[in-house]
């Protein structure tokens, strides 16, 4: 049976969508990538990362305060333990957020969404990050500070 020609425009404009959403995938992921490893050679070069703002004028630590120095710390040391001290919140869920975000690429790929179950994770994941950050910033929780050992 041959195709209409409503069905195959239909067709045609499904592809450009997919094609469309995969440049922008491909064009954000190489973009954070490339800024990882500028902010990694800075790091490398000077032994500093780029100042928290938040930090700078509150003085309180933001959920990713120590978020420069514990990748730093994973991928030029190997060091697991001083990685988890600087940021342990993101030192957990950073594998976790990995995982789930891979498979979800495809997903927004062929259907422009996420998985209907990803909605409750992200805003699970944003409690968790606030809570972070206000008991970071508790003095009976000092230890969740970013702190060199």
């Amino acid at each position: 049976m041959k195709k209409s020609v409503k069905e195959s425009v239909s067709k045609n404009e499904n592809n450009k969508r997919i094609l469309i959403r995969f440049v922008t995938v491909i064009v954000i992921n190489v973009s954070v990538l490339t800024g990882g490893v500028l902010l990694y050679l800075l790091y490398n070069r000077t032994g500093r990362g780029i100042d928290c703002q938040i930090h700078k004028f509150t003085g309180c630590y933001c959920p990713s305060c120590g978020a420069t120095r514990m990748m730093y710390s994973l991928i030029h040391d190997l060091d697991l333990r001083q990685a988890f001290r600087y940021n342990p919140m993101l030192f957990l869920t950073l594998p976790v957020a990995f995982v789930l975000y891979v498979p979800q690429l495809a997903v927004f790929v062929r259907t422009g969404g996420l998985s209907d179950w990803m909605v409750p994770v992200i805003k699970v994941w944003g409690v968790l990050m606030v809570l972070f950050c206000i008991l970071r910033n508790t003095p009976a929780f000092y230890f969740l500070a970013p702190t060199a050992l």
